[in-house]
């Protein structure tokens, strides 16, 4: 429930300060932005059933900083007229100790590994250029690794889960790019799909300060849910949540 009224609160952020934007004049040539590495500060929440055991999974930002295995992230955008297309990608790479349920055993322990990238294609049509306001659409997979080495003397009786699943959803929503002064622009997204998944959904706002014509620092708040039920055999489903800021500097050309 927390997360659904976070995503309203969102999309409500989005369609309140529309009407304060700035009108900037469209260009009829390309335009490209390109974020090369954006940092999200995300947080987890979900669950995961992975072969015999059933993995709560809650993780604040300071913990899983420090089982941080790896991260990688890219966004890019190109416009030109009213239309365009989008591609952004994140992975991350977690390592960490838990304790899992497994049947009717409680407290078995294990080493927990988490590999998980989240890949988006789409395209932009704006409704509104002088305002930046479109609608958004494509493809999103989302893919989830675990790997689970259980432990202790229950834990050498149960099976390792070392697979994985990858979930394409379709996707449409708004987009809202206004300009709110020579420097400032707002940036906002709502957006919700299916597929293989049950439901997924994402959310964003914030803005981005344009300190030179090529690039401007941004700022905001991303969320990122998805739920999938019957992946396979061994990851038999999972209902994960990602939110938290983001930060980036994104670099622009025009044509």
């Amino acid at each position: 429930m927390r997360d659904r009224s976070l995503t309203v609160l969102l999309v409500l952020v989005i369609i309140g300060v529309a009407p304060a934007m700035a009108t900037a004049q469209p260009r009829d040539g390309w335009t490209v932005s390109v974020v090369p590495l954006y940092f999200w500060a995300t947080e987890l929440n979900g669950q995961i059933s992975a072969g015999p055991a059933t993995v709560p999974v809650f993780l604040e930002f300071a913990d899983a900083a420090d089982n941080l295995g790896g991260a990688f992230s890219f966004h890019f955008e190109a416009t030109r007229g009213r239309w365009g297309l989008l591609t952004d990608l994140n992975f991350i790479q977690l390592a960490s100790s838990a304790d899992f349920a497994v049947g009717p055993l409680r407290d078995v322990e294990g080493d927990f590994d988490l590999d998980n990238v989240m890949f988006e294609l789409g395209g932009i049509y704006l409704l509104n250029r002088a305002k930046g306001v479109g609608i958004i659409g494509g493809l999103r997979t989302y893919t989830l690794s675990p790997r689970i080495q259980f432990t202790g003397s229950l834990g050498s009786q149960i099976a390792p889960v070392d697979d994985g699943d990858t979930s394409p959803n379709g996707f449409v929503g708004l987009v809202l790019r206004p300009r709110i002064s020579d420097k400032w622009t707002f940036i906002g997204r709502a957006d919700i799909g299916g597929g293989d998944a049950d439901l997924t959904w994402s959310a964003v706002a914030g803005v981005e300060y344009r300190f030179k014509a090529w690039g401007g620092l941004e700022a905001g708040y991303k969320a990122l849910g998805i739920d999938v039920k019957g992946g396979n055999q061994d990851l038999r489903g999972y209902d994960m949540t990602h939110y938290g800021p983001i930060f980036g500097l994104r670099l622009h050309w025009e044509q």
